[in-house]
This record gives structure tokens, C-alpha cells and sequence, in this order.
């Protein structure tokens, strides 16, 4: 664009409001849910058939993910200077997400013994022929040695093929450390490419996310034509209860830290109102993740800690997932008339803890998790599963909200607690950041 188009441009007539409102992603998001809604009401048959469509956006996505984590992570390491300050932003991430997801667990188990959910609900008939497949899904070793075998590549192609974040994040570490280590004529052009190359993956996930709507579309029709009007109002209970746990865990905990930092958590998530809205669209965390990273930055949080905080953080700060599955265990539990003492919910609490870390963001990777506990801690029949598996596109839904905004909180906290880590002039204008307010990390 010229100079003389940049001066003209606030001369030109502004659009009228209406045209703005149907450019805007996150009301065509809206209408693409509440037509497809619909549609799956009235022809649920041909509404089930949408499902490819959903499918196909989410993996538009997740073709992205893997390079933008690598570029993203590369960048930030080198612009940080070394592994020391990498040493630092990891450790207190990393201590930031076991006490959150702990807590989030603890109010999870506090909900589902106070309110009882599972108190006269039936198993649903429609949900056992899937279950099966989805426990085969799950079924792996649950070690802790094998988590930490899975965590290191053994050919770093497949890593990228695979998809497996961790492996990608461990890969870049090593590549931006040896780039840090490399004599300057020979790194710095790789680093400009990096960048470069980074630009490029970002304006790519701007063109996909032109067809958010019509993936929003494909998997609200499917969902409402597979289970039909009534999975609305089925175990409603356990939907209730789950979204209410999260709530609280999003006000109460999540607006609490956001306080702590001195940032305003709503501001928040007015900036990041486009990525929720995809993220309720789609019931997938991991479809907004790039556009958030990229978000984050613009609110003032610097490259080199988005770059760690991000991805790591959608393997092992999936808070949405820490409240809800031990909500839906003891959820099964009831149901079924088995009582779950003390002992039995710190087991749980226990094994959550390591099989919770390492799941990715997809949508429907959390039902795998609550297989994996059902069957390691033997608490409760896995016949039971069938009942979450009715409603859990719905909770899916409001997980994925809780973990997009958890580690969105997590980032800016991080970014606080670095030195240098967060434009504070920038975060001013966008998150409400205020000097004045008890700060974390000083």
C-alpha cells in the first residue's frame, strides 16, 4: 500500500454497521452455530454426514502447529541469548501449572461430592456401541518411565508427522541451542529465515481461519443430528455441575492470579473474544493455538516467553481437563452405587497427576485421559464411560474454553514474572496492567 493510500484511508466513507458485524469472525462463528443447530434438528441424517467438515478444519489447523511451535520456540530461545534465562521461564512455568491444575483437580472433587450429579442417571443406550473404540483408543502404557521414553524423538521427521508437541518443543531446544552456539555469519541467517518463515506460517493460519464458520458449522450439525435434540437435556446433571466447577475455577482461581499479576482477566478475554468464539465452535483448544500465541504477543507478552509457555502449556496445563475428569469419575462412581472414600479420591488424584500430563488440546484427547484413569485406578466400571461419552461433546466444549484462557493467564503471569518478559506500556492499553497492584514474582 502507498503512502498516499495510508493518508487517504480515514478520508474514505466508514462501512456501515451491519457490514461490519457480519465481517466480524466471531458473529459468523455465532450464526453458523445456531444454523447448524438447526439443521441438525430437522435433518439430523444428512446433518451427521458434517463431520468430515469439522474434521477437516481442525486438521487445516494441526497442519500448521508443529512448524509454528518449532519457529515460534526457536526464535524466542535465540532472543533470549541463552539457556539460563530458557532454564528460568520453564521452571516457573512448569511450577505454575502443577499448583493451578491442583488446584483446579481439588475444586473438581469438591463439586462432584457436594452436588452429586450422578444420583438417578441411567446409563444411555445410544453411547455403548461407540465405546469400545474409544477404549481401544485409549488403551497404552501408563508408566511414568514410558511418558518420559514418549517425551524424547527418536527420529525428529516423525515428530513433526505425529504431531506430538513435546517432542517438537524438545527438538527446537536443541536446534536453537546449537544456533546460540554457532559463530554469528553462520547463525544469523538461519535465525532471519526462522522469522521470516514465521511470518509466512501466521498469515497461513490467517487464511484458514477465514473457513472457521463453516467448520463450526460441520461439527455443531453432526453433533446435534448423531445424538439427536434430547443429548441436550441428557445427563444435564453432569454438564451443570462441570460447567459450574469451571466457572468457579475461571473466576474465582483464574481471576485471582490475573489480580495477583495486575492485569484484568475480562480484558482478557475480550482480546482473545475471536479465538473463544472458534474454540466454542469447534469444542477444540488446539485450533486457536497458533492464533493465540500470536494474540499473546500483540497484548505485550514477549516472543521468547509465549514461545515455551504456549505449547508447553497445552501438554501439561490443560485445566479444563484437571476439573472436569475427576468430576466425571466419581460422577460414574455415583451412578453406579460405588461409594469413593477419602483414600480412593487421593489414588485418583494421584494418578491424574501423571497421566493428565502430555495430552494434547484435540478435541475428544481428554476422553482418552479418563479412560487411561478409569482403567489405572480400577475405581469404577469402565461400562460406565458410556455415560460421559454421551455428553462429551458438551463438556469437551467447556473444557476447551478453561484451558484456552488458563494458558492464556499463565502466559501473562510468566511474562510478569520475567524480567523483560512483558511490554507493561503495551499491556497497559490492552489487559489493563497496572503498576499500582500486588505483582507476582517480586
Amino acid at each position: 500500500m502507498t503512502d498516499t493510500a495510508i493518508e487517504a484511508a480515514p478520508e474514505s466513507t466508514p462501512r456501515p454497521r451491519w457490514r461490519r458485524l457480519a465481517a466480524n469472525t466471531s458473529f459468523q462463528v455465532l450464526i453458523a452455530a445456531v444454523v447448524a443447530a438447526i439443521f441438525g434438528i430437522v435433518a439430523p441424517a444428512a446433518a451427521a454426514s458434517t463431520q468430515p467438515i469439522a474434521k477437516a478444519f481442525i486438521a487445516l489447523i494441526q497442519m500448521l502447529i508443529a512448524p509454528i511451535v518449532f519457529l515460534v520456540m526457536v526464535t524466542g530461545i535465540v532472543a533470549t541469548g541463552g539457556m539460563k534465562t530458557v532454564g528460568r521461564i520453564a521452571a516457573r512455568a512448569l511450577i505454575y501449572f502443577e499448583i493451578v491444575t491442583t488446584v483446579g483437580m481439588l475444586l473438581g472433587l469438591l463439586a462432584v461430592n457436594l452436588l452429586r450429579p450422578g444420583a438417578g442417571v441411567a446409563p444411555p443406550a445410544h453411547a455403548s456401541d461407540e465405546l469400545s473404540s474409544y477404549v481401544a483408543g485409549g488403551a497404552k502404557d501408563n508408566s511414568f518411565g514410558a511418558f518420559l521414553l514418549n517425551m524424547v524423538p527418536d527420529n525428529a521427521v516423525n515428530a513433526f508427522a505425529t504431531g506430538s508437541i513435546i517432542q517438537v518443543l524438545i527438538f527446537a531446544v536443541l536446534f536453537a541451542v546449537a544456533l546460540i552456539r554457532l559463530p554469528d555469519r553462520i547463525s544469523r541467517p538461519i535465525v532471519d529465515g526462522c522469522y521470516k518463515l514465521t511470518d509466512v506460517f501466521f498469515r497461513m493460519i490467517q487464511m484458514i481461519m477465514l473457513l472457521a464458520p463453516v467448520g463450526t458449522f460441520g461439527a455443531v450439525a453432526a453433533t446435534v443430528g448423531k445424538y439427536g435434540p434430547e443429548t441436550l437435556t441428557a445427563l444435564m446433571k453432569l454438564v451443570a455441575v462441570s460447567a459450574l466447577a469451571l466457572a468457579v475455577f475461571v473466576i474465582v482461581v483464574l481471576g485471582g492470579v490475573a489480580l495477583l499479576a495486575g492485569f484484568s482477566l475480562p480484558r482478557l478475554i475480550k482480546v482473545l473474544r475471536k479465538e473463544l468464539a472458534v474454540v466454542l465452535g469447534t469444542s477444540s483448544s488446539e485450533a486457536v493455538l497458533p492464533q493465540l500465541m500470536e494474540r499473546l504477543e500483540q497484548v505485550g507478552c514477549r516472543r521468547s516467553v509465549v514461545g515455551l509457555v504456549v505449547p508447553t502449556g497445552f501438554s501439561f496445563n490443560l485445566d479444563g481437563v484437571a476439573v472436569v475428569i475427576p468430576i466425571c469419575v466419581v460422577f460414574i462412581g455415583q451412578v453406579y452405587g460405588i461409594p469413593l472414600g477419602f483414600g480412593d479420591q487421593l489414588g485418583l488424584f494421584l494418578v491424574f497427576l501423571v497421566l493428565s500430563k502430555g495430552t494434547a488440546g484435540v478435541s475428544g484427547s481428554a476422553f482418552i485421559t479418563l479412560a487411561n484413569t478409569v482403567a489405572a485406578t480400577s475405581l469404577v466400571p469402565v461400562a460406565g464411560l458410556a455415560l460421559v461419552l454421551s455428553v462429551d461433546r458438551f463438556l469437551s466444549l467447556v473444557r476447551a474454553l478453561t484451558n484456552v484462557l488458563g494458558n492464556a493467564v499463565a502466559t501473562v503471569v510468566i511474562a510478569r514474572w520475567e524480567p523483560d518478559g512483558l511490554d507493561r506500556a503495551l499491556a497497559a492499553r490492552t489487559i489493563g496492567w497496572s503498576r499500582t497492584k500486588t505483582t507476582v514474582g517480586e
